[in-house]
């Protein structure tokens, strides 16, 4: 295919919210526990850990552990929680839909395509009144982060883990989409 065959290149950056003014809440989750974070007014209020078993089969078990850290650390916040952020391995959409996460790896396809594709809308529509949430890949969440440390961007992030994950902001600090 010679290149005047190819299509046009389009570019379709995915912003991430970076203020965290208010009331904010943060997880990650990895394959050994889900970490989550308090946040008001930019500044981290508490921090803490959650084991999970990512080998059990029941969504129902992973909403569970995900909510129950979820609101332990919200609770520790003033007041409302204004906005939650979110990284996960594997392939989460652009509208924070868990497309594909090995954190839930005994999910049975069909019961995953219903219950966990859903699962972070689920948790800030039903447990937190519907506030914003945004989810991410945890590489992508490595490119953001680094992005506003160096103040800078055309940045790409690693992340290693319990898997690797990595991800790209453009020259605005924006995530380049897939």
């Amino acid at each position: 295919v010679s290149e005047k065959e190819l299509p046009a290149n389009k570019d379709v950056p995915v912003i991430c919210g970076k203020e965290a003014t208010g009331c904010r809440i943060a997880f990650d989750l990895g394959k050994s526990d889900v970490k989550c974070v308090a946040v008001k007014d930019g500044e981290v209020i508490d921090s803490a850990e959650t084991e999970w078993d990512v080998t059990n089969p029941d969504p129902q078990y992973h909403y569970d552990v995900i909510v129950k850290a979820m609101k332990t650390i919200a609770a520790k916040l003033p007041g409302p929680i204004e906005a939650i952020g979110g990284s996960a391995t594997g392939a989460v959409s652009a509208d924070s839909e868990a497309t594909w996460c090995d954190c839930f790896p005994n999910v049975a396809p069909d019961v995953y395509k219903k219950r966990v594709v859903p699962i972070f809308n689920d948790i800030a529509k039903n447990e937190f009144g519907g506030v914003p949430i945004k989810v991410i890949n945890d590489g992508e969440v490595t490119a953001v982060a680094g992005g506003q440390m160096v103040g800078a961007g055309c940045l790409f992030g690693i992340s290693l883990g319990s898997s690797e994950g990595s991800g790209y902001v453009d020259a605005d600090g924006n995530l380049t989409g897939w």
